[in-house]
């Protein structure tokens, strides 16, 4: 039985050897087609289209404004070409220089991804560009657009309140200068009496002392001819 130990050390050697050699990994083999899955498997793209036939019976479209239309659609280019005097291949004729217009380039539709979401201005059938909600339906983002309107609304209740201040303003305002013009005109009304008392006050005056030098006068009178009979007795 010891003796055996050896040989079975060398076969079990040998089995894990092998199992060591079978476990290990084998690179892969590249395949030099560009489909990785045959062509009869591939799932091709359905890209639906329409027809006049197929729409005969839907909703009347619309028809696009300029703007909308440049939005999908990319306009024929056009090239202008100033041409001088050409003579004929016979040179018999010559024709007067003038202005070529040249189509370079026909209209085509502008397969390239909008820049921004844009909403489809075609037919109307309930598509949206791009297909997908731009702003996600979030708990956060509805808070905050709710958060927003509130905002909103008390702004809208501040600019009203602020809209009857003003008003209330410009009614005192106006009242402050209609008084204040009053007041200019009672001003005026009260030098004019003050220049007619002092006109008045000067023209007693003047009546007192005259009334004074004719009572001086009488007194002169009164006091004349008694003085001469007295003397000629």
């Amino acid at each position: 039985m010891p003796d055996s130990f050896p040989f079975i050390r060398s076969v079990l050697s040998v089995v894990i050897t092998a199992g060591l050699v079978s476990c290990q990994s084998k690179d892969p083999e590249l395949s030099d087609e560009p489909l990785v899955r045959p062509y009869d498997d591939q799932e091709l793209a359905r890209v639906p289209t329409y027809s006049k036939t197929v729409v005969q019976g839907w909703p009347r479209g619309r028809a696009l404004d300029p703007r909308d239309i440049s939005r999908v659609r990319l306009g024929e280019e056009v090239h202008s070409y100033h041409v001088g005097r050409l003579p004929s291949e016979n040179r018999q004729e010559m024709h007067e220089a003038h202005t070529v217009y040249r189509v370079e380039q026909d209209a085509r539709w502008d397969t390239r991804l909008p820049a921004t979401p844009m909403d489809s201005g075609g037919v109307v059938l309930g598509i949206t560009e791009p297909s997908r909600d731009s702003v996600p339906q979030d708990a956060v983002i509805s808070q905050e657009r709710q958060r927003l309107a509130k905002m909103a609304l008390n702004l809208q209740d501040s600019m009203t309140k602020l809209d009857g201040l003003r008003r209330d303003l410009e009614a005192k305002s106006k009242a402050f200068d209609q008084t204040k013009e009053e007041a200019a005109q009672i001003q005026v009304y009260l030098a004019e009496t003050r220049a007619e008392r002092d006109e008045l006050a000067e023209q007693l005056k003047r009546a007192q002392e005259r009334l004074k030098e004719l009572e001086q006068q009488m007194s002169l009178y009164d006091t004349g001819p008694s003085s001469f009979g007295s003397r000629k007795k």
